[in-house]
């Protein structure tokens, strides 16, 4: 039996850092391979689109300084 931490397949959190340094954390549900989409969709529109089965946010590139995509552990799920 592995001793590595269990994560959902479909649950990412996306750790998103604005310009003037707050930072906000919202989970989506896909997993973490969808980043490169996430990529090639905010390069073509200038718009990070993060979806999840309750809510869609879009927040424009000029606004935001990095985002990383982090998986959701199954003892994290609230």
């Amino acid at each position: 039996m592995s001793d590595e931490p269990k994560i959902y397949k479909d649950l990412t959190d996306v750790e998103v850092t604005f310009i003037d340094g707050e930072v906000k954390t919202y989970r989506i549900t896909a997993g973490q391979g969808i980043s490169r989409y996430l990529a090639e969709c905010a390069a073509g529109t200038g718009i990070l689109t993060l979806f999840n089965n309750d809510t869609s946010h879009g927040i424009p590139l000029s606004q935001i300084r990095e985002y990383e995509l982090k998986p959701v552990y199954v003892e994290d799920e609230k």
